[in-house]
């Protein structure tokens, strides 16, 4: 795989998401890797559970105690609740409309999640917030892609969500095992850029918010 090669042959983009994207101008390797993110949210500061409070966003990792679905008979409304834990405490995830859940996840599971915090009669839950399913145990947040470290926000369009896109680029990322750069070497170092390669990961999934600014650079 180069910056040349087209959609059609990049895993896991059929050709329902190869005509999605080229209303996004959007053919190539290289289309896909030279999409910036339009926004980031910080979300890289995981929050012990015993120290999470009422209004405010947090991020948190820990296990699933348990999970179910339920549906009120009123107006039909899909509620999907989670218990997590840490080695601080326990708090309850609410989901909303999103039944799916409730079999993509399972008691045991070790998961980041990250949203509202807001309180009811039972006290405080997450409320609808973003997950992602740590693969083993000994996943870092560094290593997450949705959640638990800087996150970018792409121009979307029907069918493409920026959740989807972050997976396939860092995956294509991850594929290309060699990129040449088109800068020479002394004019990196003389302006203090970072190689192509290093831009791209720093622009997508940055370590920090002056690695964004630095990757903005060298593109600039």
């Amino acid at each position: 795989m180069n910056f040349a090669t087209p959609l059609s042959q990049v895993p896991r983009v059929g050709p329902v998401y190869q005509k999605r994207l080229q209303s996004l101008g959007i053919t190539t390797v290289r289309d896909l890797l030279f999409h910036f993110p339009r926004s980031y949210e910080d979300l890289s500061v995981i929050t012990p559970i015993t120290d999470i409070r009422e209004g405010n966003t947090y991020c948190a990792i820990g296990k699933l105690l348990a999970i179910k679905q339920k549906t009120t008979f009123k107006k039909r409304f899909s509620v999907t609740e989670a218990l997590l834990q840490d080695n601080t405490g326990a708090i309850k995830i609410v989901w909303f409309q999103q039944p799916y859940l409730a079999e993509s996840l399972g008691a045991g599971d070790q998961i980041c999640v990250a949203g509202k915090v807001l309180r009811d009669a039972d006290g405080i839950y997450f409320a609808s917030p973003v997950h992602e399913k740590l693969q083993d145990v000994k996943t870092t947040p560094w290593q997450l892609t949705h959640v638990g470290r800087i996150i970018p926000t792409y121009d979307e369009t029907a069918g493409v969500s920026s959740r989807w896109l972050r997976s396939i680029i860092k995956m294509v990322l991850a594929s290309l095992k060699d990129i040449k750069d088109s800068l020479p070497e002394n004019l990196l170092k003389t302006k203090k850029l970072p190689a192509l390669s290093q831009a791209l990961w720093q622009v997508h999934f940055p370590d920090s918010m002056s690695a964004i600014k630095l990757a903005q650079k060298r593109f600039a």
